[in-house]
């Protein structure tokens, strides 16, 4: 994967409201927010490495973005030349996290979660792995004339369903609705109900191949750390215990699940600083929330906003 090289002026070029965000104290929760190119990127990067230079640990310490491209910033202030963190601080998106819980807490759900082989490992699915797969599980169907209304190519047909699975798992609604809600957000001709079921079906054919083969892709691994490992005592201490200190930035683009979980996780943080980017919320197509996102202002104790942009002239 390529990165665009992301300018951001080093801590001791800071702006006064900058520097208001990045000095408060180590226990503080700030719901930061603002347009783009207003330097809240640059204040979340500065307040990590103040709190790193205050002795907190960089094991304590989570980055918590939609994306990882959206992490880049804060990757490149960690690798610095002669920044000495004592640790390594965790860059993690909500797919991130729940791949590392299900491989480290794996004895403990992989019955309940109704996996067929318990005594074998987990095995998870790339984006093209999965669509292997899929295309496995329902080519049989579309031999037998599924889709036939369907004009679509074929791989574009695997990645559709591929995609409502993860829609339900971001946004937080059984898999086994997808039919469901397909038909009630329809409002062109009628006839269609067909092939919302014949959607369905597939969906339910693919997660069936998955839970018997111990194969995970991004839908399945949300699902059983949403449903699975967050609520087990055991799974929820270890991380709320491990990461004290949470920086999540441009929270407006991520999903209903990451809001829920954050929403919990917040509230047992020594310090918190939460980034939203206002008038965004670019990824709606993909289950972005940005109401939601806007709602964790309420558990955080100072509320700044950035006016000022620092990369276009007041005329523009």
């Amino acid at each position: 994967m390529i990165f665009e090289q992301a300018e951001h002026p080093p801590p001791d070029n800071l702006s006064a409201p900058q520097r208001a965000v990045v000095n408060r104290s180590i226990e503080s929760k700030v719901f930061l927010e603002g347009p783009a190119g207003t330097g809240k990127t640059t204040a979340g990067v500065a307040r990590m490495l103040h709190l790193l230079e205050a002795g907190v640990s960089a094991r304590s310490m989570l980055v918590f973005t939609p994306q990882r491209t959206l992490s880049l910033p804060y990757h490149e202030a960690l690798h610095r030349p002669l920044l000495d963190t004592g640790g390594r601080v965790t860059l993690l998106t909500l797919g991130g996290l729940s791949q590392r819980m299900v491989d480290l807490f794996w004895p403990l759900i992989v019955e309940e979660a109704g996996f067929g082989y318990p005594e074998r490992p987990p095995t998870f699915l790339t984006l093209e792995t999965a669509q292997y797969y899929m295309a496995r599980v329902i080519r049989p169907l579309l031999d037998e004339g599924a889709f036939e209304s369907v004009t679509i190519d074929r791989n574009r047909l695997y990645s559709q369903i591929i995609d409502n699975l993860n829609k339900s798992a971001v946004v937080g609604f059984p898999y086994t609705r997808i039919g469901q809600r397909l038909k009630a957000a329809w409002g062109g001709e009628p006839g269609r109900e067909r092939i919302y079921e014949e959607a369905q079906t597939c969906a339910n054919r693919f997660r069936r191949y998955c839970l018997d083969h111990n194969l995970l892709d991004f839908s399945l691994q949300v699902e059983v750390f949403r449903d699975y490992l967050w609520p087990r005592p055991i799974c929820r201490d270890y991380l709320t215990e491990r990461y004290q200190h949470i920086l999540v930035d441009n929270v407006e683009e991520d999903v209903p699940v990451a809001h829920d979980l954050l929403r919990e996780w917040i509230p047992l943080t020594r310090s918190a600083l939460v980034i939203y980017d206002a008038a965004a919320g670019y990824r709606r197509f993909l289950g972005a929330d940005p109401q939601s996102a806007h709602h964790l202002c309420d558990l955080c104790d100072g509320h700044v906003s950035f006016s000022d942009s620092l990369v276009m002239s007041p005329h523009v």
